[in-house]
């Protein structure tokens, strides 16, 4: 009978060998695509990292990913070390290796081995109790089996001195797990029926259960998505800003947050802090008297966006980490409700919609919701005011003592500090009572805020009209430029074209990380409807408006002419913004920058395209980044559409585009020529594919013929006429088989020009009138206007 018993050293093998399947493949994705720290680009240099590079590279390095990535390969090398040693029990027993002579070798060599051994084993000449040893099992084994004739012949017939050995199986498991004690077998046993059996099959069926209440990428909760659809605090048709927070904080993921004992008296400090900030909620008897994790989440969530983290209690500051977390995610859902088609137009709601994505904005630069109210009459002015002020209540420590100071000094809007040279920016923000530290935290952020840049056009592919029931693209073209890419040393971490790393926002009062994200609405005002609606990370059209800053004033001077606006003050505005670009190269380029790949300075320092003469530019970076917009066309007339784009992590960068759409009413007439239009285009495709085939027919043949001899041809040249007359009844008998195909029978060429040109044509097929097809050209596209909303 074979008896089985554990092996330490095979242990070990099985053991290495299980680690290295986890540990090569870890180690492959970390260093191509799975590092968080490098999967981000800042768009800004604060600080020690405007000195220089090597900082930077340092921390990089020794990140905490990069340290346990390491501590997992010292883990590696001492299970590496430790097989090494332990595989030495595994060896065969080879008495040639053991004395070190060659297979084959005689007698006299073999004593001779011995001998020399001896002199550094034996006990006599070395005292190491592990030198005795060796050459008692070993050396003296070795010799015994090679001088004797019955060893050595065993030796080389059976692989041991010996003789035939049993088999002896060894399991790759540690040897104390084979004791022959019988106290331990049964807690063996149970050992490995409970940590091999039913724990993992316990791991599986908890995650299988727990999977099923979360769903879409975010990792949401189902009971969380079915209260902002349907329930008390759902998301509604017109919700404002100031009930957004009611309805983020009624999560599943908010409604289980734990609260134990301990966190009693750091809840009560929470409530003084909240009222003393928020003193109208101290008669609201229904925010008091709700869930205790709801109240916290929803004073959480008061106290950040209040600025007040460091006087948050220490016991709730990691629920305010989680808070903080899960919000951004929630939030993205409640817009995918709030744009949900509904009847009977079958679009979403813009009032929530705008409402969700300006609470992202506060959410990311702890700004409370109170400051973006408008104060007394709801105008445009007060809104516009109200707007301005939380633009600048979004930098970092301003609070409303320090606009009071800045307004003495004409500065009202975040505009006015952007255009302050930098010796008065920080001589104005000293004056207001801020430090040094404080000054340069508020310039970077000025540096950091991003200015897009819009073209955008509505059509029907194919077709010069937009008929009710189309499916209508709007192709919108973006470019993203910042102060800070100016920045001397910023062109070592431009985001790259084609790059897949998101940009990093830059939140300073926010403790967890965000990426920038951008919100395109394409809305009906007059009705609060969103047609459209799709969320875009810009890394693209900030590469494009990094490299070719000169495209923004070609699409403003394009914007000017498209507006009817007067040439000479468009002349002018072009000249200023070409001086301005001018003077923003010489700025960059001064300080050791190079222009970019797709730029280069062309004479009286003008930037043109590598590769241009100054004329054109490429047309794939003509367009910026291209984002396209899907939607059903609304019904017939003229409708005043509005492209809304949004930031999610900074106020008063959004940008709102007009659009004016007209929508020709669907006729039979109109389908009609619609249906001839596109079978005239059909068949025009068709007769292009059979001439292509004629010509690479004759083009053999002619190959063919042009092998004859020059005897062949004098001798055919009378009958040359005759055969080309055979030539051309082949080109016929084409055109009769082509007919009986049963494909329809085309017109002159003249016909199907004009045919093409006509917007109705087929049976009983009505044009629309002159004036109608006059006013529908270009009324379908917009052009970005010279001002931003926020400005308005």
């Amino acid at each position: 009978m074979v008896e089985h018993t554990g092996s330490t050293s095979l242990f070990a093998i099985f053991a290495l060998s299980l680690y290295s399947l986890f540990l090569f493949p870890f180690t492959i994705y970390r260093l191509t695509c799975g590092a968080s720290e490098e999967s981000v680009v800042q768009p800004y240099l604060q600080g020690k990292q405007k000195k220089g590079t090597v900082d930077r590279a340092i921390r990089k390095l020794f990140s905490k990913s990069n340290l346990v990535l390491i501590a997992l390969w010292l883990l590696w090398a001492v299970l590496l070390w430790y097989v090494n040693v332990t595989s030495k029990d595994l060896k065969p027993f080879d008495p040639f290796e053991i004395l070190g002579v060659e297979r084959g070798a005689s007698t006299a060599e073999i004593k001779k081995a011995y001998r020399q051994m001896s002199l550094q084993y034996h006990p006599d000449k070395n005292p190491d109790p592990k030198a005795h040893a060796y050459f008692a099992e070993y050396i003296t084994k070795a010799y015994q089996a090679l001088t004797d004739e019955v060893s050595r012949k065993n030796y080389e017939v059976h692989g041991h001195p010996d003789g035939p050995q049993a088999m002896n199986v060894g399991v790759a498991l540690p040897t104390w797990l084979f004791t022959k004690d019988s106290k331990v077998a049964p807690l063996m046993l149970l050992g490995l029926v409970g940590f091999g059996i039913l724990l993992p099959l316990g791991v599986v069926s908890w995650y299988m259960l727990n999977s099923n209440r979360y769903s879409g990428p975010n990792g949401v909760m189902q009971e969380t998505l079915s209260f902002y659809y349907a329930s008390k605090y759902s998301v509604k048709e017109a919700q404002s800003l100031v009930r957004i927070p009611e309805t983020l904080v009624c999560a599943m993921e908010f409604i289980t947050l734990p609260t134990p004992s301990e966190q009693t008296a750091g809840l009560e400090e929470l409530r003084k802090l909240i009222l003393r900030d928020n003193p109208d909620l101290k008669d609201k008897n229904a925010f008091w008297k709700r869930r205790a994790s709801v109240l916290k989440a929803h004073m959480l969530l008061l106290a950040h966006l209040d600025r007040e983290h460091d006087n948050i209690p220490p016991s709730l500051q990691a629920d305010l980490r989680f808070v903080l977390t899960k919000s951004p995610l929630l939030l993205d859902e409640m817009i995918k409700i709030a744009i949900m088609p509904r009847p009977p137009a079958g679009y979403g709601w813009m009032t929530p919609a705008v409402a969700i994505v300006e609470m992202m904005q506060c959410v990311s630069q702890a700004l409370s919701v109170s400051a973006r109210k408008p104060t007394g009459s709801v105008s445009a002015k007060a809104a516009a005011n109200a707007d301005g002020m939380a633009a600048l209540m979004q930098l970092p420590h301003f609070n409303l003592d320090v606009l009071k100071k800045l307004k003495k000094r004409r500065v009202q809007t975040i505009k006015d500090l952007q255009d302050l040279p930098p010796t008065e920016l920080g001589e104005a923000l000293c004056s207001a009572g801020l430090g040094d530290a404080m000054a340069e935290e508020v310039a970077t952020f000025l540096a950091t805020l991003p200015a897009v840049h819009c073209r955008a056009e509505c059509e029907v592919t194919g077709e010069e009209d937009i008929m009710e029931g189309d499916v209508v693209k709007c192709r919108v073209q973006l470019l993203v430029t910042r102060p800070s890419h100016n920045t001397p040393g910023f062109e070592q971490q431009a985001p790259a074209r084609g790059s897949s790393k998101a940009i990093r926002a830059f939140t300073p009062n926010n403790p967890v990380p965000k990426d920038e994200n951008w919100h395109l609405l394409l809305v009906d005002a007059s009705s609060n409807a969103v047609l459209s609606w799709n969320k875009v990370s810009l890394v693209e059209a900030e590469a494009v408006g990094f490299s070719r800053p000169e495209l923004v004033e070609e699409w403003e001077r394009q914007g000017d002419v498209a507006t009817g606006a007067d040439k000479k003050d468009a002349i002018d505005r072009a000249r200023s913004r070409a001086l301005a670009t001018a003077d923003k190269f010489i700025s960059r380029y001064s300080n050791g920058a190079r222009p970019g790949p797709a730029t280069r300075v062309g004479p009286k320092g003008a930037v043109v395209a590598d590769g241009d003469g100054g004329s054109g530019t490429d047309a794939e970076v003509e367009t910026g980044q291209v984002v396209e917009l899907l939607f059903h066309a609304p019904r017939a007339g003229k409708h005043e559409l509005q492209l809304l784009i949004m930031s999610d992590s900074y106020v008063g960068c959004d940008r709102t585009i007009p659009l004016r759409v007209r929508v020709v009413p669907l006729t039979r007439a109109m389908q009609e020529g619609r249906d001839a239009r596109s079978q005239a285009k059909a068949k025009e495709w068709a007769h292009s594919s059979d001439e292509e085939d004629g010509n690479k027919g004759e083009s053999r043949r002619r190959r063919k013929g042009a092998a004859d001899g020059d005897a062949a041809s004098d001798a055919g040249s009378a009958a040359g006429d005759g055969d080309s007359d055979d030539g051309d009844e082949d080109v016929n008998s084409d055109d009769y088989d082509s007919e009986e195909t049963g494909e329809l029978e085309s017109g002159p060429e003249d016909e199907e020009d004009d045919d093409d040109d006509t917007p109705a044509a087929g049976k009983g097929g009505n044009a629309l009138p002159a004036a109608a097809a006059k006013d529908s050209e270009g009324i379908n596209k917009g052009v970005e206007e010279p001002s931003d909303s926020s400005d308005d």
